[in-house]
């Protein structure tokens, strides 16, 4: 097998998400906690007394977790409390399943960002607040809570992370705050330490770029996104430029992007290499990038069609604050940061949701999602967008489950690695583990609870045979519990 057999790699699956038997009351209890919690990802506390609520969800929402969920709300205080559909506002929806990892490109989605530009969602919300805007408690959507703050202001509390009954069961969304805040602060720090950067996977990534002094510091400042920290130097740059709350500003922001766009892409060279993206399941594919943009696309299947035909249509587009033609730039190679999150069980083969497959996988610690495309937040660039029909936001997705990711320390001339064969080895510092010893055994705690089995990777069997030309059928079996040992 390509990575060592260790407590990190081993296959594994959540078996305790499926009880044989859970009472109201236990689901009560669960929505409580859930209600209570007032920090992290998705927190839905607090309520304030008399909060006018409302929740964005999709179609498929389970409703006995949204109903136990608005019981706790109203008895923490909430005068009222709202649920609507994001079809209701116009938003597509259907019945979706991940085998089909070809939908992260669908026209129906390439078209919508074209059309309504980078942030469809947020816009169609704040179409409805225009008109129906007496509401103190907003949940929605399943990222991107920067982009709400900045589109709502503070009435956006969370994104809505609720919808099935897994998502209630889930230790994830309970992992401790303060032990997350630490584990995340320590690894952001590491960043400001970077003068070179390589990331490789035994699926085939290897890939890598230098970094500035002046880019290290901007890098540490813009990466911080609870669970999804930024770990590409470019795209925490911008967020760092950006957004106010990283001490940024949208306005002229582009201006301050362009001329470090210029020095840093020619430096961003390798390939990227997987079978997975934020919608499903694809055939193997391999991507290479020459000076930060796409020069190749092998496979994939029906994903890799549409990725080349995404990458020839807008080649020619001159981005403005982009120093080359076209969209194929490399965006993103963000580092997952909870321990306890999971591959999606409920909604992975059936979901209204049409672009989102896997659910909260990306977001595990030492998983490494990286995407594709032009992206900035200036009005400027969306407006350019919206004129010249090309998109503004990333798009295509390719995941890696057991990616070693390190760092050349500037000072020392040294490497140390920030993601060891899929384990984020800042959950082995010493104050992480010490914080975390104050509550339970820090093995367990800081455990993950899924580790996908890949044939020939960390599981017996050949990855060319049995699962690059078709991994959805590999991964069904895996999803029912047939490769991993069984969390309890």
């Amino acid at each position: 097998m390509l990575v060592r057999e260790t407590r990190n790699t081993t296959p594994r699956y959540p078996r305790y998400l499926n009880p044989s038997s859970i009472s109201r009351e236990e689901l009560q209890a669960a929505a409580e906690a859930a209600v209570g919690r007032a920090g992290g990802r998705g927190a839905l506390g607090p309520i304030t007394k008399g909060a006018k609520v409302l929740v964005m969800t999709a179609d498929d929402q389970d409703m006995e977790t949204m109903g136990v969920i608005e019981e706790a709300m109203r008895d923490a205080g909430a005068a009222s409390v709202r649920m609507l559909t994001w079809s209701s506002l116009g938003l597509p929806t259907g019945d979706f399943s991940a085998a089909e990892g070809e939908r992260e490109l669908s026209d129906l989605r390439v078209n919508t960002i074209i059309k309504a530009g980078e942030r469809v969602e947020q816009d169609a919300l704040k179409r409805l607040l225009a008109t129906d805007g007496d509401y103190t408690h907003i949940y929605s959507g399943d990222a991107g809570e920067g982009h709400y703050r900045i589109a709502l202001g503070e009435r956006f509390k969370a994104n809505w992370m609720y919808r099935k009954r897994e998502d209630l069961l889930a230790r994830y969304l309970n992992f401790p705050v303060h032990i997350q805040r630490l584990l995340e602060r320590k690894l952001v720090d590491s960043f400001s330490r970077a003068s070179e950067v390589r990331i490789t996977d035994p699926e085939g990534t290897d890939i890598g770029w230098n970094v500035t002094e002046d880019e290290a510091k901007l890098w540490s400042k813009g990466a911080w996104i609870p669970w999804h920290i930024i770990g590409t130097t470019i795209e925490a740059v911008r967020f760092a430029q950006v957004r106010p709350s990283f001490g940024g500003s949208i306005k002229d922001s582009l201006r301050h992007f362009a001329p470090i766009a210029k020095r840093h892409y020619p430096g961003i060279n390798g390939v990227i290499s997987g079978t997975v993206n934020h919608t499903g399941f694809y055939p193997k594919v391999k991507v290479t990038v020459q000076e930060g943009r796409i020069s190749s696309i092998e496979g994939g299947g029906k994903y890799g069609e549409r990725f080349r035909e995404i990458v020839d249509r807008f080649k020619n587009v001159q981005y403005p604050g982009y120093p080359a033609p076209g969209y194929h730039f490399l965006n993103d190679a963000t580092i997952g940061s909870n321990p306890k999150t999971f591959r999606t069980i409920q909604s992975l083969w059936h979901t209204a949701i049409p672009w989102i497959g896997g659910g909260n996988e990306r977001y595990r610690a030492g998983v490494v999602h990286f995407g594709f495309g032009a992206e900035h937040d200036d009005p400027e660039f969306i407006k350019f967008g919206v004129e010249n029909k090309a998109p503004v936001k990333h798009m295509p997705h390719v995941h890696a489950y057991f990616p070693t990711y390190q760092i050349k320390d500037r000072a020392t001339g040294a490497w140390f690695k920030v993601i060891d064969e899929g384990r984020l080895t800042v959950l082995d510092d010493p104050a992480v583990r010490r914080l975390a010893a104050l509550i339970a055994d820090p093995d367990e705690l800081l455990a993950y609870d899924w580790v996908p089995a890949i044939p020939g990777v960390n599981h017996p069997g050949d990855y060319a045979r049995d699962y690059a030309p078709d991994p959805t059928a590999w991964i069904r079996r895996d999803v029912a519990g047939e490769f991993g040992r069984p969390v309890s």
